[in-house]
């Protein structure tokens, strides 16, 4: 009796040489932003995560900061693929190694500037940039993010961000200490501010959408309207006033930023004591939005 096989299609195995592709290019963007920009700041930054870690080894040990970040990820990865495994420590262990190599590879980059502020803002720019490369493709760069994942399996109520925030949090406290300078904080904080600025940038696009909530007497007219003239889509949720008890209509509807004057006049001149909330969203799906596809995300 033969056995079934799986097949493997060949959109199965572009989309993996494609994943493999941008988690090396990430990894390598992380890399060169860190020598470029970070390691030549006049004031040490601290960073989080195991660049963090490596970079106050090298200050006492003096080894490469690409042995020193595989060597400091090996424990993580072990528990990673002991605790997860699957196709995103594959990725993981492949992201992990490529930043290594590219650390020291990239470690002849010229000096574009010292100025620590600038420091900050390009590399926070250039690694949160990377890191959200590497993040699209259902990867990471271990470390503090395996550290994150083992501990919200246990953890179930604690938002991953914030465990691995407080992680690295800890890891920028120390290297502050070893650097003996408070300013490398005060700058590492401007560093992570950018850098998860980039990380959402790439992962979620840098546009932002308009969500908004109108609540008329006059839903069908609005909606129709918005239909007809903004070209997009809307749904009509039935409520009750809390106050008064009475049911109400409520218009949902995702709009572009540069419509949102149009239907504010839209609401105006069919209801003027409509009540209207217009909020931003960082990622809208469907018609009219981004197309509606399999993510990694």
């Amino acid at each position: 009796m033969t056995l079934p096989t799986k097949k493997i299609s060949g959109a199965n195995v572009r989309k993996a040489i494609l994943d493999y592709l941008i988690i090396l290019i990430g990894a390598s963007l992380f890399a060169a932003s860190f020598n470029a920009f970070i390691d030549k700041s006049e004031i040490p930054i601290a960073m989080g995560g195991i660049t963090g870690i490596s970079m106050v080894l090298n200050r006492f040990t003096g080894l490469s900061m690409g042995v020193l970040t595989f060597l400091v990820n090996v424990p993580f990865l072990l528990l990673g693929l002991w605790k997860i495994g699957g196709r995103f420590m594959a990725k993981t262990v492949f992201a992990s190694v490529v930043l290594s190599i590219a650390m020291d590879l990239t470690v002849a980059i010229p000096t574009l500037t010292t100025d620590p502020m600038l420091c900050a803002i390009y590399g926070g720019l250039g690694t949160g940039a990377g890191l959200g490369l590497v993040f699209i493709r259902n990867g990471s760069t271990a470390g503090t993010d395996i550290v994150g994942l083992v501990l919200k399996q246990k953890y179930t109520g604690i938002p991953l961000g914030k465990l691995v925030l407080a992680a690295d949090t800890v890891i920028v406290i120390c290297a502050a200490f070893a650097f003996k300078d408070p300013n490398s904080v005060l700058f590492a904080i401007i560093k992570m501010y950018v850098a998860s600025i980039a990380t959402d940038g790439v992962i979620y696009g840098f546009t932002t959408d308009k969500l908004a909530y109108i609540i008329t007497e006059k839903a069908d007219t609005i909606s129709k309207l918005v239909i007809s003239e903004l070209h997009h889509g809307a749904t009509i949720l039935t409520g009750e006033g809390a106050f008064t008890n009475a049911p109400r209509k409520m218009i949902m509807c995702a709009i572009n930023p540069n419509q949102i004057g149009l239907l504010k006049e839209i609401v105006r001149e069919n209801d003027n004591d409509a009540f209207m909330i217009v909020t931003n969203t960082h990622e809208v799906l469907g018609f009219g939005f981004k197309p509606n596809v399999k993510s990694n995300l």
